[in-house]
């Protein structure tokens, strides 16, 4: 019998920081009860400019809602990848006046998924805003409420948008930590947090072929670390070197995941107290040449809340 899963939040305040993890449903009707909802109403309430980095776009309602933004006078912006410009949704949002821009490289993949509203709101998510992100595929969002986070995510939008180096370091705040790829090497600092892992890792993983993460994961359990995956089924067939058989081979107890749908997430849980999250794939296209975005959440809470999600997945 399929996993039934809704949709479920909890608000986590670190410190000055407001975060709020979200998850996709995977059953019931569409755009009824999603995460989307609570992105519309963000949208509805901006009051000055939105800034969206988004891979891919179907959903209508979040489309409706950009562009009635835009008729009440708020600067909307828009960076996509430059293969997904020419989608129904982008051309509908341009015909009606928003500035839409691409980031016109054919050798690479404008991968990022961040909304900034009124440099005060941050949404950042494994998910593109389509339709099944929202309530069919296996995807994670996170809510922040920080002017500094927001302000940060503006100033990299910036430099995409109006194709500029972005030349500012990882954020650093508390209990959180974000990057920016390739300009911040996310890779290394990944190996790193695996590298540190005391008890447990377990991960949930689109596409999955960097062989060093891998070797990193197989180091980590011969130390006596608890791992457990899940990988997308369809994107395992997909990947002529995925890591699955790999770790498969040395005793790790992964799974593929059965949803008929995809399992989009890009999840590291460590310990029980770290969550590393965002639009990065664990490739090294991810690292090397794509956009991409990654934060690292260090709260036992918002940890708790991801653990939940992954065993209802693992089972």
């Amino acid at each position: 019998m399929k996993l039934l899963i809704i949709i479920f939040f909890v608000t986590i305040k670190l410190f000055a920081l407001d975060i709020t993890p979200y998850f996709s449903k995977t059953t019931g009707a569409y755009y009824k009860g999603g995460v989307d909802r609570v992105i519309i109403k963000d949208i509805d309430q901006a009051k000055e400019q939105i800034e969206m980095a988004m891979y891919y776009l179907t959903n209508k309602e979040i489309t409706k809602a950009l562009i009635d933004a835009h008729k009440r006078g708020v600067k909307v912006k828009i960076f996509t990848d430059d293969k997904k410009v020419r989608s129904q949704r982008y051309r509908y949002l341009a015909s009606e006046g928003i500035d839409i821009r691409n980031d016109k490289k054919t050798q690479s993949i404008m991968h990022n998924k961040f909304l900034v509203i009124d440099q005060k709101l941050v949404w950042i998510s494994s998910a593109n805003y389509t339709v099944y992100s929202f309530y069919r595929n296996y995807d994670n969002f996170i809510r922040i409420k920080d002017r500094n986070i927001a302000r940060y995510y503006s100033k990299k939008f910036d430099s995409l948008f109006y194709r500029y180096r972005f030349i500012h370091r990882p954020y650093r705040e508390s209990n959180v930590v974000i990057y920016f790829s390739p300009e911040h090497n996310f890779k290394k600092e990944l190996l790193k947090e695996i590298s540190k892992a005391k008890s447990s890792i377990k991960f949930l993983a689109f596409a999955f072929t960097d062989r060093d993460i891998a070797y990193a994961l197989i180091q980590a359990q011969k130390r006596g670390v608890k791992i457990q995956g899940v990988y997308d089924e369809a994107q395992n067939d997909y990947q002529q070197y995925s890591t699955y058989k790999m770790l498969k081979n040395h005793r790790m107890a992964v799974k593929l995941d059965k949803n008929r749908y995809k399992l989009h997430s890009k999840v590291f849980i460590i310990d029980k107290k770290m969550v590393i999250t965002g639009s990065y794939n664990f490739t090294k296209s991810a690292n090397n040449v794509n956009a991409e975005n990654s934060i690292v959440i260090k709260d036992r809470k918002i940890a708790q809340k991801y653990l939940k999600r992954f065993k209802e997945i693992y089972r």
